[in-house]
């Protein structure tokens, strides 16, 4: 049995225009996806709910219009992308390699077509803050630019704060100008290039205008009140994202077509010259040289102690009030005796020094007991004065001294016996006065309670004298 070979059956044409409605959808919705992000199952559901309250449904043919423009700006979205991202990539090894303007300022790069955001910070000093203000605010109007804020403080050390915008093309003639309104302290640089984000931007806006102007079309060939109210909430969120896209796109091209500067403004402090002071204090016994002695000393209980001070001016400014006391000693200037050198001014890089005599009795020094040992503090204060004839912030140092008093073991003798009994009669009498002159207070008192018992003891001497005389005459 021969097999009779049957023809294959050709598609016919409502077939064809059903496979190309189909794709159409398909791609149409990819499109959608692709470009509006998140936004895709918003889309479907429009497409379902459009499909489901629409009277009539549209044409195949206006179906492929559509997918036909959808892919066109498809595929012209993708090529710029890749051309954006190479000439990225080539623009970033250019400026990686361009050099820079004096002072630290980066050149400009030549226009490629790139969108890049320029922005520094300079902080300087001058004396006269508001005029370094000014100057900078003419070098910014004289270059095109404006100024945008500006912070300005006078406490303690005057302080501004400025910000200007300027064109791309005056960025770096700006720089150079406004780091020479006062000393240069510190500058920063940066330059971000934001043509990819530019780009998406631009991308994703397209591609929300197409979804809002479809979604437009669908509402206006809906008639079910439910479908018309999830198409206008729906459209509602897709032109929201639209504005909110557009003014991102507006706030980075203004960044990119105005640069910014900010310019910090301290004031110069004015150059005072050091002052410095030292001091070093020693002391010894005897008739030794008190600036050979020793920070710490033992000394009989009978004697003389001496101090040395010894004061230096380190400094750059003369040291005037030269003063020296001690709360341990509680000597006054004028018993000091100097070496030579006026000690109450000192010139710069002059070393004065003075010596001290104070007598130990008893173990006493001062009027203190230092037989358990005592601490000297000795202060030095002086008053600085520049050569104009200003005074400056008082200076103050000191220097710690230990004295040791040895204890008297020698037995006592007429004298000191005496001047006991001396001191043991003196202490009694002035207990009697102590108690006396606690009693005076209750002198009326006393007296009254006196005069009484008197009267009632003459009272009863006077019964007892009666009843004798009554008992003699019985």
């Amino acid at each position: 049995m021969t097999a009779t070979a049957h023809p294959r059956p050709r598609p016919t044409v409502a077939g064809r225009w059903r496979w190309l409605a189909v794709a159409a959808v398909v791609l149409l919705a990819s499109t959608a996806c692709i470009g509006a992000g998140s936004d895709d199952s918003g889309d479907s559901e429009a497409f379902a709910t459009a499909g489901a309250v629409a009277d009539e449904p549209a044409s195949e043919m206006e179906f492929m219009s559509e997918e036909g423009d959808l892919d066109m700006a498809d595929e012209e979205m993708s090529l710029g992308g890749a051309a954006a991202s190479a000439e990225s990539a080539t623009v970033r090894q250019t400026e990686s390699d361009s050099a820079t303007a004096s002072g630290g300022t980066p050149a400009v790069p030549a226009d490629l077509g790139r969108d890049i955001i320029y922005t520094a910070w300079i902080s300087v000093e001058a004396i006269d803050v508001s005029a370094a203000a000014a100057e900078a605010t003419s070098i910014i109007e004289s270059v095109g630019g404006f100024t945008f804020a500006q912070q300005t403080s006078t406490r303690g050390r005057a302080h501004t704060t400025l910000t200007f915008k300027v064109r791309p093309e005056k960025f770096a003639a700006a720089l150079e100008r406004l780091s020479g309104v006062g000393e240069l302290m510190e500058q920063n640089v940066s330059a971000e290039d934001v043509t990819d984000i530019v780009v998406d931007l631009g991308s994703r806006i397209g591609t929300a205008e197409i979804s809002v102007d479809r979604l437009r079309e669908f509402l206006s060939r809906a008639e079910d009140a439910k479908g018309v109210a999830e198409l206008e909430r729906e459209l509602s969120d897709r032109e929201t994202n639209l504005e909110r896209l557009r003014g991102q796109l507006r706030s980075l091209r203004d960044r990119v077509d105005l640069a910014t500067i900010t310019l910090n403004i301290d004031e110069a402090a004015a150059a005072v010259p050091t002052s410095a002071l030292a001091m070093r204090a020693w002391l010894s016994a005897g008739d030794e040289d008190p600036c050979l002695g020793f920070t710490e000393l033992t000394a009989p209980p009978e004697g003389d102690v001496k101090f040395c001070f010894e004061l230096e001016n380190k400094g750059e400014t003369t040291l005037t009030d030269v003063r020296l006391s001690s709360d341990a000693l509680r000597f006054s200037m004028g018993d000091l005796v100097a070496g030579g050198t006026d000690i109450e001014r000192l010139e710069p890089g002059a070393r004065a020094v003075t010596t001290l005599t104070e007598p130990v009795s008893e173990g006493r020094i001062a009027g203190r007991v230092a037989t358990r040992g005592l601490e000297i503090d000795v202060q030095v204060r002086a008053v600085p004065v520049t050569d104009a004839g200003d005074e400056l912030a008082q200076l103050a140092r000191n220097a710690d001294l230990y004295l040791y008093v040895e204890e008297d073991d020698s037995p006592p003798g007429f004298g000191d016996a005496l001047s006991g009994g001396a001191s043991a009669l003196l202490a009694i009498g002035n207990a009697v006065m102590l108690v006396i002159a606690a009693l005076l207070p209750f002198l009326p008192i006393i007296a009254v309670l006196i005069a009484a018992a008197w009267w009632w003891l003459r009272r009863r001497r006077n019964r007892r004298a009666t009843a004798t005389s009554d008992a003699d005459e019985t």
